[in-house]
């Protein structure tokens, strides 16, 4: 049962991380203290401007190019799947747009402290980040597919493939779906350096976690549990009953090849 949680949840993280990012013509600053990088990075993520986020923090990884050295792909540490080149104008590009906005349009923060080293240009900045509760929104989507597969074993498998693959889609109903109270503050110290005169924050794992409303925290609803264990029970009668036909069809077999052998 823990490899259909961890397909869905893996399905989700990389066909997005969930967030995809848009480019944006904004001006590009150039923070001077850890305080305005840290500003910086989160009103470029809750605005969507990628080229400030890029420039605010390491969130470029590296370039991977084909045989030929022409640049193929650029990966990200988040918003990656948009800020690869492709059409804007694909409903896929729209489609995690819009999931973007819906993820990050309320997105608010406090800085609570700030802690700079200056012998090692470093500096720790601690953060109250608030945003959607999307812990909640993954479970929702992972009962939505745990519950499609329980009621009918046969097209609840097909209805989980569709699912995954329309996940953008049902995110964005779920996340619509949420009131006031679906709000979640998570306190998380992101980490600066100062790099060629300019500071710059690290996008760390779970500075990521914290500005995505804490959708990558794992705290399975008793609900999920429940669901969990009745395809698990599921799992193990398909796999008895599949046990039990595959004995059946060697004896079978045995007893037409002993018959087999005895013929002239």
């Amino acid at each position: 049962m823990r490899t259909v949680k961890s397909r869905a949840i893996a399905f989700l993280m990389s066909a997005a991380l969930i967030l995809c990012g848009c480019g944006s013509a904004k001006t590009t600053l150039s923070p001077d203290t850890p305080q305005e990088a840290v500003e910086c990075t989160l009103e470029s993520i809750r605005t969507l401007d990628m080229t400030t986020l890029n420039n605010c923090t390491d969130n470029f990884v590296q370039t991977y190019h084909n045989w030929i050295g022409i640049p193929i792909e650029s990966e990200y540490r988040a918003f990656n799947e948009l800020l690869q080149p492709q059409s804007k104008n694909s409903s896929r590009y729209k489609t995690a747009y819009k999931l973007d906005q819906k993820m990050t349009e309320r997105l608010t923060w406090e800085i609570t402290e700030v802690r700079e080293n200056s012998s090692s240009n470093t500096a720790e900045i601690d953060l109250m980040i608030t945003n959607i509760n999307m812990q909640k929104v993954m479970e929702r989507y992972e009962i939505q597919l745990i519950e499609a597969m329980l009621s009918d074993p046969g097209t609840g498998i097909t209805q989980m493939i569709r699912d995954t693959v329309n996940a953008k889609d049902i995110l964005i109903s779920l996340i619509e779906e949420l009131d006031d109270s679906d709000i979640v503050t998570t306190p998380v110290t992101a980490s600066a350096y100062r790099e060629n005169g300019q500071w710059k924050i690290h996008m760390s794992l779970d500075f990521i976690n914290a500005f995505s409303g804490n959708m990558f925290a794992v705290n399975d609803s008793e609900e999920i549990i429940r669901l969990e264990e009745q395809l698990d029970d599921m799992a193990n009668e398909w796999a008895d009953a599949f046990e039990e036909r595959m004995d059946k069809w060697a004896e079978r077999f045995e007893e037409n090849f002993d018959r087999w052998m005895g013929e002239p």
